[in-house]
């Protein structure tokens, strides 16, 4: 699968068959994953593409720029949804929602920010850190965002009005990945909490995620499991 610059994100869709790419080149790219031979058109930025992703039906991606956007595609023929998603610098990060319905992005402008995922347009007030927002993802249940920033913090955030949950969560240095663990099942198949039981950070830290309520800010306990 070859771009005319360095390969800077990558991605599976849901279902396996296909490849995302984002590149220097100022292109995202599909790909048929059992043969890499390219699927559609080049999706084109003004910048390097640096953050890619797919949508849980995958349906749509998503692309983050150093052009200062974000965009949202048709995997199905590469076209453009919606407007351009601006900040006022580099995108290095976004993600969907479980339901698809909203999209997440961070960016080198300190910000993070969720968008409509059917236009591109804003959904409540920025998430604002005091450093790039290097990270971003969605809990399990689509109540709650979590933000890695090189402010030397993570943080969570109410997704519904983008208000933040909790206390910072302090490293000693940037924190450029963050993760929520899945949804667990016991035998009955019953799922065992709603944000999931933990997060992941930078420099293999872990955090209890807000407990059992989404809004509930809990205890934020560094090094338990």
């Amino acid at each position: 699968m070859m771009h005319q610059g360095a390969v800077l994100a990558a991605a599976f869709s849901p279902d396996g068959r296909a490849v995302l790419t984002g590149s220097g080149d100022n292109a995202a790219r599909l790909w048929n994953a059992a043969d890499g031979a390219p699927v559609g058109k080049p999706m084109m930025h003004q910048g390097a593409v640096l953050a890619a992703a797919f949508s849980p039906d995958g349906k749509a991606v998503l692309t983050g720029s150093g052009d200062n956007t974000a965009r949202l595609w048709n995997a199905a023929d590469s076209s453009s949804i919606g407007t351009a998603i601006q900040h006022s610098n580099l995108v290095l990060a976004v993600a969907f929602s479980p339901d698809g319905r909203a999209v997440l992005t961070g960016s080198e402008d300190n910000t993070a920010r969720l968008w409509n995922a059917a236009d591109g347009a804003p959904i409540g007030k920025p998430m604002v850190h005091q450093g790039t927002v290097w990270a971003v993802a969605f809990s399990p249940d689509g109540k709650a965002v979590l933000t890695g920033s090189g402010d030397n913090t993570a943080q969570f955030w109410n997704a519904a009005d983008g208000k933040p949950i909790g206390k910072p969560m302090v490293h000693q240095g940037a924190v450029p990945a963050v993760a929520f663990q899945p949804r667990r099942q016991d035998h009955t198949h019953r799922e065992l909490g709603q944000h999931g039981p933990a997060l992941a950070c930078t420099q293999g830290d872990r955090w209890h995620a807000p407990s059992d309520h989404p809004l509930d800010a809990g205890n934020h306990q560094h090094g338990v499991d």
